[in-house]
């Protein structure tokens, strides 16, 4: 009777402290809208809006994960990289491209979700006459540390 007891305070003392947390976490929620964020230009045809990440505007700052709007211009595409530890995912909002692991190529296009595990090379690019816009989310969130520029592979485009 006793240890039931003892069983029922203590998770009775858990529960709280999960009610607490959450109260607290609920107090910290941020609502983000891309409208309101300056893009970062990544390189010539490519750039970026960080909604949530180790950039992102304050009270969105994450290191757990990142979710970053891309647009890239017709015929442009994301530097050859692949990340050491990270897992990155695109969500294509509009347009159609390509996604490139190493040499084989993806066609993708609106409402397509693409997972590219750590340590795959990988590049994305929009197709010629249209703009690709993108949602790329990292875990844990992207870091210049994790982020490794490699040549484009043999048999991709540069």
């Amino acid at each position: 009777m006793k240890r039931t007891i003892a069983s029922c305070l203590g998770l009775s003392a858990a529960l709280v402290a999960i009610a607490v947390g959450s109260a607290n976490a609920a107090e910290r929620v941020a609502v983000i809208s891309p409208a309101q964020l300056p893009f970062v230009q990544v390189s010539e045809g490519v750039r970026l809006k960080e909604l949530t990440g180790r950039a992102a505007p304050e009270g969105a700052r994450s290191t757990l994960g990142s979710v970053a709007l891309f647009e890239l211009d017709p015929g442009h595409a994301s530097a050859w990289s692949h990340n050491k530890a990270g897992e990155e995912s695109f969500f294509v909002l509009e347009g159609h491209g390509e996604v490139w692991t190493g040499s084989i190529a993806h066609a993708v296009g609106p409402g397509d979700y693409i997972l590219i595990p750590p340590a795959v090379v990988r590049s994305i690019r929009a197709s010629k006459g249209e703009v690709l816009k993108f949602y790329a989310m990292t875990t844990p969130a992207w870091s210049k540390d994790d982020d490794v520029l490699v040549p484009a592979p043999s048999g991709a485009p540069k």
